[in-house]
């Protein structure tokens, strides 16, 4: 039997008194797309928080990859797309993305091959140079989604990506995204759209 990418069990978190989490328990298998729905404010993005070790359960277990989710040694194998746009809006698309192969260790060689995949695979190769605050909302998630995937993760963690995205954006980074479970990917996607879900 295969091995669980991303596994939770029995955990509950809360903040202070506060109870946000009780007895959550999930697996998201190589290759597929597990959905947390919720309204604003039910706990979808403390629930990613934890399983990328930026927090920690009170109760329960999380694994990634076969390892505890606070393991810095699979740090390089995640990727975590946060609500909202996270990169830099002063920089270029591409500088955006040198920026992150660097952060996660990339060699210039290695970099420039998978920065023009991932422009290629996006449709952003022909705004390579816009700064990323003159990007449309959907192809400010594309960037986003490329600098996600610039280290190769083989787990992924999205908060509300399309989030204020239209309809046709939408589609298109769906599309994105099937293509990258089809490639063994496990992604574990928080949204509030009952549509997308």
């Amino acid at each position: 039997m295969t091995e669980a990418a991303i596994g939770i069990a029995d955990l509950d978190f809360a903040y202070g008194e506060r109870p946000v989490l009780g007895g959550v328990a999930l697996r998201v298998m190589p290759g597929e797309i597990f959905g947390v729905v919720g309204a604003d404010g039910a706990g979808k993005t403390t629930l990613l928080q934890l399983a990328v070790g930026q927090l920690s359960p009170q109760t329960g277990r999380i694994t990634v990859l076969g390892r505890d989710a606070a393991d810095p040694t699979r740090r390089s194998e995640i990727a975590y797309m946060p609500q909202g746009f996270g990169l830099y809006r002063d920089l270029s698309v591409r500088e955006n993305l040198d920026f992150f192969a660097d952060l996660h260790g990339l060699t210039p060689a290695v970099a420039g091959q998978r920065i023009i995949e991932l422009l290629e695979r996006t449709d952003l190769a022909g705004f390579q140079t816009r700064r990323a605050a003159h990007l449309s909302g959907g192809m400010m998630q594309k960037l986003a989604l490329a600098c996600a995937l610039v280290s190769q993760p083989r787990a992924l963690f999205l908060d509300e990506p399309t989030t204020g995205v239209d309809p046709v954006s939408r589609r298109a980074f769906w599309r994105l995204l099937n293509g990258v479970r089809a490639e063994g990917v496990a992604m574990l996607y928080a949204t509030a759209n009952m549509d997308e879900a």
